[in-house]
């Protein structure tokens, strides 16, 4: 019998109502690294962005002190509209993350944005799939 599947852990967090830029620290990665299975955000607003009105949702892989700036997955931009409570797939460039790394999550808008509450899940797995 395997395991495989089981060891799967859920990150949550929410931006509530954003008026500015922000990042946030998600979680700290075990020892034996991590994999990112899926990730994806949800707003309760609809917004229609434009080329200067928009935001962008980013994963970041903050390093072992949380200070690095390496995006490593973003939903969102200029032209990228969302629909209230549906799923937004955040697209991963990398699924991999080093061990003892931090996972940041940060915000960041241009112009006049209204999104509501914006959460954040991450579905990962501790060393790998």
């Amino acid at each position: 019998m395997t395991v495989a599947g089981y060891n799967t852990k859920i990150f949550t967090t929410t931006f509530p109502d954003q008026a500015g830029s922000d990042i946030i620290p998600g979680f700290k990665v075990p020892a034996v690294g991590a994999t990112i299975l899926r990730a994806y955000c949800i707003s309760d607003a609809t917004f229609d962005a434009d080329g200067s009105n928009h935001y962008t949702v980013s994963i970041t892989d903050g390093g072992a002190t949380g200070t690095g700036t390496t995006d490593i997955g973003a939903f969102g931009g200029a032209s990228v509209d969302t629909v209230a409570d549906t799923e937004n797939v955040i697209t991963m460039t990398t699924d991999s993350v080093d061990g003892n790394d931090w996972i940041m999550i940060s915000y960041d808008e241009t112009g006049t944005v209204a999104p509501g509450n914006i959460t954040v899940v991450i579905e990962w797995t501790a060393g790998g799939t």
